[in-house]
């Protein structure tokens, strides 16, 4: 069977850019692509699924500390008259009565406190200064995708996944024909992202069992991200031009996909890509050799919505470390693109830089 998407001139310089040039005097038509496609990759089914560290089912025991953009509530004691509601300047300087500015980025509570004190003991002598939060905004975690009210959120608390959901406004639903209520995110693929790594939450078991073993705290810094059912992308992303989505109105192909985020790098090992599919803890994985599809030695295939290609600029050996350590990649790349615009009309900025990129 033909392929629905000709070979353009994207998908010429990624004949070029893999060393996969066609040969000279063979006629190149536009027209005649040179793969035939499939119904679907090889795929191979992998269980990642691990349960939610006990951790991380606790709130944290560390205290907080304060950054630019909190707000405090100050007074020395016994002298109401000097009770005041201070912010965290942009350069992490507190200013209180007639104390000298003081650094107080990453300090405790009490820190805070005990600084005070002393920088107010020429006029407060043996003064003890009471400082509590007002408000928190230097600590916040961001929630991104089907909420109704996404974006970064304060942390002045500790919050579980269900009450950072809430907190958003909850999921968004819609009536289907019957007029019975269904939710619009994919529960499979929603995620945690917590620096470098994915907290293992079964957000389908949290939200439609309400297994509290799945519940876990967010941290200052985590993403919560509940991707759409509806959303008609593959992403692309490793070693290409221009990693990222790839939205589409039919199904693309693997190959028209990379031709569609610009080709591969130099660097791209183009003979040990992926086609991942499917949650995060029971992903189906199908290694695909670029090189031969190019040249009409392998069948393209056809993606599904939500589909990952990762090509690599690397050659691995164990499959299931490998696709792990993508989907972390893989899920903070996508997380994070597809929040920028929401937490720039907020934030001014995300303010987080995670490449699609890399091996």
């Amino acid at each position: 069977m033909r392929s629905p998407f000709p070979i353009t001139a994207a998908l010429a310089s990624l004949l070029l850019l893999s060393g996969c040039a066609i040969p000279q005097g063979e006629r190149f038509d536009a027209e005649d692509p040179l793969a035939e496609v499939g119904d679907e990759p090889d795929f191979l089914s992998l269980d990642l699924a691990r349960p939610v560290p006990p951790e991380a089912l606790r709130p944290s025991e560390a205290p907080y500390r304060v950054g630019p953009g909190d707000v405090l509530a100050i007074e020395v004691a016994e002298d109401a008259r000097t009770r005041a509601s201070v912010k965290v300047m942009p350069d992490g300087m507190l200013y209180f009565d007639v104390a000298e500015g003081v650094k107080v980025t990453g300090m405790t509570l009490k820190e805070v406190s005990a600084t005070l004190s002393k920088s107010l003991a020429g006029d407060y002598p043996a003064a003890v200064v009471t400082v509590n939060l007002a408000e928190a905004q230097s600590q916040r975690y961001f929630i991104l995708g089907q909420v109704k009210n996404p974006g970064a959120y304060p942390l002045g608390k500790p919050t579980t996944v269900i009450e950072a959901i809430s907190q958003a406004g909850g999921l968004f639903t819609a009536q289907n024909v019957t007029g019975d209520s269904q939710e619009l995110v994919d529960l499979d693929r929603s995620l945690l992202i917590r620096g470098e790594e994915i907290i293992p939450v079964d957000f389908r078991g949290l939200v439609e069992h309400g297994d509290m073993g799945q519940n876990a705290y967010v941290r200052p810094g985590d993403y919560l991200y509940l991707p759409s059912v509806q959303r008609r992308a593959v992403y692309v992303l490793g070693s290409v031009q221009n990693p990222g989505p790839v939205y589409f109105d039919t199904d693309p192909t693997i190959l028209s996909s990379v031709a569609m985020a610009g080709g591969p790098r130099q660097d791209a090992v183009i003979i040990n890509a992926l086609v991942i599919r499917g949650s995060l803890t029971q992903p189906k994985v199908a290694k695909v050799n670029l090189h031969d599809i190019i040249r009409g030695q392998a069948s393209d295939a056809r993606l599904a919505a939500g589909d990952i290609v990762w090509v690599p600029n690397t050659v691995f050996t164990n499959l299931k470390n490998y696709t792990q350590a993508v989907l972390v990649t893989a899920a903070q790349a996508v997380a994070v693109q597809e929040g920028l615009s929401v937490l720039g009309k907020q934030t001014g900025g995300a303010g987080v830089t995670i490449t699609a990129g890399g091996g």
